[in-house]
């Protein structure tokens, strides 16, 4: 399986994206520009809609780092308006619901990296997903959707 996490921050680490926005187990929407930090919490992406405060881990990521760290929100489209707000504009984000990356898609463009994180990820939904996800990360492993993607994939 490929270590989406450590592209990300290699990704960081290169500025070809600026920031990630995903939903981390124990924080809740995370905003990541710190690469390191990416290192350290990136093997807790979920594609979760909720999940419970860890005290470990916000202090990790960093409260001004996180959506809402005493409620733990998971609302991606949100960071995505803090993110483009602050004027970055080269930006990844994880979402574990289809129509979640309709919404990115369209309010966000082509130039956003866009990985799902699924349980399962069955024919259907790979067929859905074409145009919108990039990546996709399931039980199954991780599968590049997109001719950026790859591109992102074949940097290791």
């Amino acid at each position: 399986m490929t270590d989406v996490p450590e592209i990300l921050a290699k990704m960081l680490d290169d500025r070809s994206i600026e920031a990630v926005v995903m939903c981390i187990e124990g924080c809740g929407t995370s905003i990541i520009t710190d690469p390191s930090i990416m290192r350290r919490v990136g093997k807790l992406i979920s594609g979760s809609d909720k999940t419970e405060p860890d005290q470990e881990i916000i202090s990790i990521v960093g409260d001004d780092n996180i959506l809402d760290p005493e409620n733990c929100k998971v609302d991606n489209v949100e960071g995505l308006c803090v993110v483009y707000d602050n004027g970055i504009h080269s930006a990844a984000a994880s979402t574990g619901s289809l129509k979640e990356a309709q919404m990115m898609r369209d309010m966000f463009g082509s130039d956003l990296l866009i990985i799902g994180v699924f349980k399962e990820f069955s024919e259907k939904d790979r067929s859905d997903a074409k145009g919108l996800l990039d990546i996709v990360l399931s039980d199954s492993g991780t599968e590049a959707l997109s001719h950026l993607g790859e591109l992102s994939l074949n940097k290791f």
